[in-house]
């Protein structure tokens, strides 16, 4: 008898040991990785414990990494840190999900556990250690080696190694001298290294960056880049604006909503802000913040107003009714009713 327990309990243990380092319910990723820029900068930021400090139970000791979720086309990811000495295993399912809420619902997987990466892509094995973070130039190559960025890890942002956020200068120590649109250049360094992912980050021929203002004069943003067209990838860019306005109202001003500020590297005009706002949001909804908020859409007065382009929608509109109308009667063929709302959409 006492033989058989002693042999269960060996079982039991290694039957646990063996689950903890199983991919369970297949939450690990598996397969090529490759990091967009952004990406592999707040994968760095993890690997620092960057966190916002007030969180942390002992303020002389950074956040500890728990888990880095990455979607599987490497643009969007999700992470929790332990602020405490000691944590519950992390949710994964959890943070899988808080992940595909960013990435548009493009799947994600789990990338790192603590600071080991368990994504399996047939490379190297990656595990941080703390003795490698004094240099964060061996933890970006350590990345790099083990086949999940193929970017230049010099053109990274630095890292702070006392708080883990990012920092103006390049990883190198060399200060960031990048080429920045004025109203992106006054913004904090990890939107900084947003804006320049969606520049350099790929050939898709329709880029957006939409941003919204926050209470405390800070920028929310989200950006889409496709091949799909324009319509697509700003539908996509407010939604994931939108998300994060709506996630966390207490930090907007009331019915605060998104703005269409640059297609590719273009700022819109006036017209273009309004209209897309209108779109998204209805034209109700968009004049009535837009009209008391005119200096997000343009300081020069003589440009377009809120109101004209809201009048503008309603004929609109009431044109296309009015087409429809003829078009259900018979007065004119289902051919001349395409060709005259061309006409008025126009």
């Amino acid at each position: 008898m006492f033989f058989f327990k002693k042999n269960f309990l060996i079982f039991l243990f290694l039957s646990l040991i063996f689950s903890l380092n199983t991919n369970a319910g297949g939450m690990w990723g598996k397969g090529d990785l490759k990091l967009s820029k952004s990406t592999m900068e707040f994968l760095m930021m993890y690997m620092y414990g960057a966190g916002n400090t007030k969180y942390s139970a002992d303020k002389k000791n950074k956040n500890k990494p728990d888990i880095f979720v990455v979607a599987i086309d490497g643009n969007s990811s999700f992470y929790y840190y332990c602020p405490y000495p000691s944590c519950m295993d992390p949710d994964q399912p959890m943070a899988i999900r808080k992940c595909e809420k960013q990435s548009n619902g493009t799947p994600c997987k789990v990338l790192a556990l603590k600071r080991r990466i368990v994504w399996k892509n047939g490379g190297k094995k990656v595990k941080i250690k703390k003795s490698m973070l004094k240099d964060p130039i061996s933890v970006a190559q350590a990345i790099k080696d083990g086949g999940f960025y193929d970017g230049d890890i010099m053109k990274l942002a630095g890292i702070d190694y006392e708080t883990g956020q990012t920092t103006d200068k390049k990883i190198s120590g060399d200060v960031d001298r990048y080429d920045y649109p004025l109203l992106i250049s006054t913004l904090p360094s990890d939107t900084k290294d947003s804006w320049r992912d969606y520049v350099e980050g790929g050939n898709e021929k329709y880029k957006v960056w939409v941003m919204a203002k926050q209470k405390d004069g800070g920028m929310t943003y989200g950006w889409e880049a496709n091949n799909k067209s324009w319509k697509d990838v700003t539908k996509k860019a407010f939604d994931r604006c939108n998300r994060y306005v709506t996630s966390t109202p207490n930090k907007y001003p009331y019915d605060t909503i998104c703005i269409l500020y640059y297609k590719g590297t273009t700022p819109t005009n006036p017209d273009e802000k309004v209209s897309s706002a209108i779109n998204y949001y209805g034209a109700h909804k968009a004049s009535s913040f837009l009209s008391d908020n005119l200096n997000l859409i343009d300081n020069q007065k003589e440009l377009l107003t809120v109101k004209n382009v809201e009048q503008s929608s309603k004929d609109t509109v009431e044109q296309l009714k009015s087409l429809k109308e003829l078009l259900d009667a018979g007065v004119i063929s289902k051919e001349e009713f395409e060709n005259l709302k061309k006409k008025i959409l126009n």
